[in-house]
């Protein structure tokens, strides 16, 4: 009886320890290349969004780049040059400087960003969704400099 209940115990713990863990939204995203001062090659993932939509697939390629944009600025990338975020404050700057960020994020980034290459999917469990995966490069100076400019952060030294 208690070797019965013992493997219904274990049993239960792993697949518990199966199921889906909370995980941070970025850390599926990359650093790839960072062969040059200046720039730096991401890799991003889309969430799904919906097909119908006319601009599913642009969408789904800002929520790559926005995801692996954020994790950049307020998480950075462990193991590589980029292990600190540019953003120490976290994401909670974006509520401070709402203005700046909502339009950032609607486009403004865009600048930033050159050798986009996407990739696109379709949903597995629904119809009628998309999901984007984007390799891309990123001026992180440019990035940089204009966060000093809008105050975001400070100028380096200073």
């Amino acid at each position: 009886m208690k070797k019965i209940y013992l493997t219904v115990v274990l049993f239960s713990l792993l697949l518990g320890s199966c199921a889906k863990k909370m995980y941070s939204p970025y850390s599926d995203s990359q650093v790839i290349n960072h062969a040059t001062q200046g720039s730096v090659t991401l890799k991003g993932y889309g969430d799904e969004v919906d097909g119908k939509k006319q601009k599913s697939k642009e969408d789904a390629v800002r929520m790559a780049h926005k995801k692996a944009i954020q994790q950049l600025l307020y998480f950075g990338f462990v193991g590589t040059d980029f292990k600190n975020p540019i953003i120490r404050e976290g994401i909670s700057v974006e509520n401070k400087h709402k203005a700046f960020f909502d339009k950032f994020w609607n486009g403004g980034y865009e600048r930033f960003v050159t050798n986009s290459k996407d990739e696109f999917y379709d949903c597995v469990e629904k119809s009628n969704c998309v999901s984007a995966v984007s390799v891309f490069t990123l001026n992180y100076n440019m990035l940089r400099q204009e966060l000093e400019k809008n105050n975001i952060i400070n100028k380096i030294g200073f």
